[in-house]
């Protein structure tokens, strides 16, 4: 049977299994390259191996990627794989033959208090700054993904008028699951002033001059404020928002199993990056208060 429709009755497979779109696009995105490779190779479905397989993921790493980006080739690759091993179209499970890359932990840059501060303060002068700075106190106090935030309708959101926070179901596109946000009081301020001023008719919960917001459309409206603010639009951006959502709740002596729900992360691998983050802050603050040199040597 040819490789490409191999791919084909695959990507069948795992879309009647329920797998969500964001997630069968990722899987055509990493076997395309491959059926692309084979075919340049001259190498059919049959004479797939070990060795083959290995030399094709070898080259990944030559391509220049980051280690992440390797790692989910590789990861959607052995999916494939292994599904062609319980399938019966492959005598061996080609899948054991690589392994993702080993993430690299990196340190997280990610804005101070102070800067959040700047940023806020730096929503004013113009007709947008309500919706701007309702954005940003959303992003930071629901810790939503960027997908989810732009998902929002305006009926979605809820206020609880008795504490004047407020809560939205949530559908993860990522990860195929529902969940609620919930936002306190300042947060939920900030969004309902900003829905007062609105004149029109819209039904999403974000919108522009052009209509509802895209990912780049708030990806633009922080950067803008970021650089008005003088902070490093870099640094300052909508998926940083989720990761200060995870160590201030860490921080504030928050467990880590209902920030998994809150916050949708289905597993603590990412998610514990965010916690040591945290419990570094907190373990330097006492290591400055307890430390033996400077307090033998004050």
């Amino acid at each position: 049977m040819k490789l490409t429709d191999l791919v084909n009755m695959f990507m069948e497979a795992r879309r009647a299994d329920g797998r969500a779109e964001r997630t069968l696009k990722d899987y055509r995105r990493v076997l395309g390259p491959f059926e692309e490779w084979c075919v340049k190779q001259g190498i059919t479905s049959d004479m797939l191996n070990r060795d083959l397989v290995r030399q094709y993921a070898a080259g990944l790493r030559d391509v220049g990627w980051s280690v992440g980006t390797v790692g989910i080739h590789v990861r959607n690759l052995r999916s494939f794989l292994h599904w062609l091993y319980e399938e019966g179209q492959s005598a061996q499970n080609l899948a054991q033959a690589i392994k993702a890359p080993k993430l690299v932990e990196r340190a997280e840059d990610l804005p101070t208090d102070e800067e959040l501060f700047s940023l806020l303060s730096a929503c004013d002068g113009d007709r947008q700054a309500l919706r701007d700075q309702a954005i940003i106190l959303a992003l930071l106090d629901t810790g939503l993904r960027i997908g989810e935030f732009v998902q929002i309708q305006r009926e979605s959101f809820h206020v609880d008028h008795e504490y004047g926070t407020a809560w939205i179901p949530i559908y993860a596109p990522k990860t195929n699951t529902h969940r609620f946000a919930f936002l306190g009081t300042t947060a939920t301020r900030a969004v309902q002033v900003y829905l007062d001023e609105r004149s029109d008719s819209l039904p999403a919960l974000w919108v522009g001059c052009r209509g509802p917001l895209t990912k780049e459309g708030v990806y633009k409206v922080v950067r803008r404020r970021a650089a008005a603010a003088g902070l490093n639009p870099a640094r300052v951006h909508p998926h940083a928002f989720r990761k200060l959502f995870a160590t201030f709740w860490t921080k504030n002596g928050g467990d880590s199993v209902r920030l998994m729900r809150v916050g949708g992360w289905l597993t603590d691998a990412m998610l514990w990056r965010y916690v040591l983050l945290a419990k570094r802050k907190e373990l330097a603050e006492a290591h400055r208060q307890y430390g033996p040199v400077d307090g033998m040597l004050k």
